[in-house]
């Protein structure tokens, strides 16, 4: 046994002891998605009536929040949610839980400033021999560590390890407890993909060159854009993103992503996190193509602009004849986050010959009255929160075509969105834009 396995067996806690380590006002901030420390957080929760304003916050909650998610328990354990998902979305429509809007690449100041977390818990992969533990498939937060005290890992032999600037190491003071756990890590088969966004995504192929490097998330576009250049004859792409989806990976498989003229950490994929079939996380596994770093560095505007022709794609719910994007919310329901879209849109501007893309369905169906809307409106529901402003959107994609917004005036940014809405209601965007004065001549009105 060496010395770092001596440290391990020395910090080595059951989760139930690591559980109880919790007392009342404690601010403790969660691993995320596939690193959600589900262990530790079963136990803890179901103490929590023993506990008085315990606040825990995360990014993409997967553990056991249902325990804490009903009114009686708010005042001895409150979820922060930083970024909310199906299984907390109702809870925050009831102010059972609340939600802290910031971007992703705030998130150390966002956390530890602005929100007072002063302890980490978060899983991560068996340690080696040298006493290090990858921070896995979730990312981590190691920039986070400047603002906390105290450092609860759950190690998981089923967590692949991934390599980059990913590591916690067993000799950290701040690491004070180990607890094991080999519960499964959470897959997500990827999206079908329909006739719409294969569409969408051959409508933004168009404008990705040779040796562009691209950032994609997870869903049916994104993987539609995957299928696109497979087919494309695209030679020689890079991939700097927030997530590795398994269209990524597919890429790479194929030939086509080489990563061998990226400008920035050239032959290497950068990202924060991965979501995706356990084919992906067996392919990312120690895989010295990826470099993860915390999401602070990832995402920093200023090094997403340093990767020469970057090409970032992202999706909205509802975006107005301004160009105005709400991607977050549907009016005042919380959805999922601001998350990574600024920093990535606004990355890409800045990149050498840099393009930043919204991709969206030219309309949606009501769930509930099974009515046709469209996605582009005259101006937002009511309460509804902008994610992106006017003055950062780039380009707007739908099934219709692409138009460019950056640059452009008022009536030419009505004229472009309107030409790339659904037919069924570009009369409707057109006699808005002339009622509030975008089109004022006659030459103005007709496309």
């Amino acid at each position: 046994m060496n010395k770092w396995e001596e440290l391990y067996k020395s910090k080595f806690r059951t989760a139930e002891e690591a559980a109880k380590t919790v007392k009342d006002g404690d601010r403790i901030f969660l691993g995320s998605g596939s690193s959600s420390p589900a262990a530790v957080l079963d136990v803890l929760f179901d103490r929590a009536d023993e506990l008085n304003n315990v606040v825990v916050g995360g990014l993409i909650m997967l553990a056991p929040m249902y325990k804490i998610l009903t009114p009686d328990k708010i005042e001895h354990i409150e979820f922060d949610n930083f970024f909310a998902t199906p299984l907390d979305r109702a809870a925050l429509c009831e102010g059972i839980c609340t939600h802290t809007p910031f971007h992703f690449s705030e998130l150390p100041r966002i956390a530890g400033e602005g929100r007072g977390y002063k302890k980490i818990i978060t899983q991560v992969s068996p340690m080696d021999e040298y006493g290090y533990m990858s921070a896995g498939l979730s990312g981590n937060f190691l920039d986070v560590l400047d603002y906390i005290d105290e450092l609860i890992l759950v190690v998981n032999e089923k967590q692949p390890r991934i390599t980059g600037m990913n590591y916690y190491h067993i000799g950290d003071s701040k690491v004070k407890y180990v607890v094991e756990s080999n519960a499964p890590v959470l897959t997500l088969p990827p999206e079908p993909v329909t006739d719409t966004d294969r569409a969408i995504a051959e409508q933004i192929v168009e404008y990705i060159d040779d040796g562009a490097t691209i950032q994609l998330g997870i869903g049916a576009v994104p993987n539609a854009i995957g299928e696109s250049l497979i087919h494309s004859n695209k030679v020689n792409l890079g991939c700097y993103t927030e997530m590795i989806p398994d269209a990524i990976m597919k890429l790479f498989e194929a030939g086509v992503l080489d990563n061998s003229k990226k400008s920035f950490h050239p032959y290497q994929m950068n990202s924060f996190f991965t979501a995706g079939s356990q084919e992906l996380y067996d392919w990312l596994d120690g895989n010295p193509m990826v470099y993860f770093t915390p999401i602070s560095i990832n995402n920093d505007p200023y090094n997403v602009a340093k990767n020469d022709n970057m090409v970032a794609v992202n999706s909205t719910i509802e975006i107005d004849i301004m160009g105005q994007c709400c991607s977050e919310a549907i009016g005042t329901m919380q959805y999922s986050a601001t998350g990574g879209q600024v920093d990535f849109t606004r990355g890409a501007y800045m990149a050498k010959n840099g393009k930043a893309f919204i991709a969206t369905h030219s309309t949606v169906t009501d769930k509930k009255t099974g009515e046709l809307k469209s996605k582009i409106v005259p101006f937002l529901q009511p309460g509804t929160p902008v994610t992106l402003t006017r003055t950062d959107v780039m380009y707007v994609a739908t099934e219709y075509g692409v138009a460019l917004l950056k640059g452009k005036s008022m009536r030419e940014r009505a004229r472009g969105l309107i030409s790339i809405t659904h037919p069924d209601f570009r009369g409707e965007l057109r006699q808005y834009a002339k009622d509030v004065k975008y089109f004022v001549l006659p030459q103005h009105e007709e496309f």
